[in-house]
């Protein structure tokens, strides 16, 4: 498994794409609604802002925060992704449409301008979070039992993953 650093820079890399991307789109592009099924460009932002701050980092807060040294592991499936892959399958992933999963679309461009600046102020304060990791594990539905730095490394995964589906979009 990729170290503290390497995930680092990997999410540095990655939200610089993202970033960069965002210039290239009008404000009615990013403030567009999709559906439940087919999410717009600006709602693929901002799942992957909410995720990653309300979600994945929680997630590793809970874990330093634990310290319970809990011997749960990854499925099947986590230990594809984290110990042969490295990444996420190249496949849709699905999940359930509802109103409760689909992120709203952004109010404006400068939301998400704002949400990716706050996800990597909380990046950098996470990275320093993991020095003081004593073993806690929290439940990821699809992966098993993650540790801290797992969760970590799991947000850059994530944000390529998605890059797909915005390819998608920029198809349209």
């Amino acid at each position: 498994m990729k170290g503290i650093e390497e995930s680092f820079k990997d999410f540095e890399r990655i939200q610089k794409v993202w970033s960069e991307a965002l210039n290239v789109y009008s404000e009615a592009e990013i403030t567009k609604k999709g559906t439940d099924n087919y999410w717009s460009i600006g709602q693929i932002y901002l799942h992957l802002i909410n995720s990653t701050i309300a979600f994945h980092g929680k997630q590793i807060e809970l874990c330093v925060k634990t310290k319970n040294k809990d011997s749960s592991k990854k499925n099947f499936k986590g230990f594809m992704v984290y110990n042969i892959l490295g990444k996420f399958p190249p496949v849709k992933i699905k999940v359930p449409a509802s109103s409760d999963y689909t992120p709203n679309a952004p109010m404006s461009k400068s939301e998400v301008e704002l949400g990716l600046e706050e996800v990597l102020r909380k990046m950098k304060i996470w990275k320093d979070l993991l020095s003081n990791d004593f073993g806690g594990k929290t439940p990821h539905p699809g992966f098993g039992f993650l540790n801290a730095q797992e969760w970590f490394a799991l947000i850059p995964m994530h944000w390529q993953h998605h890059l797909r589906q915005k390819r998608d979009r920029d198809k349209e």
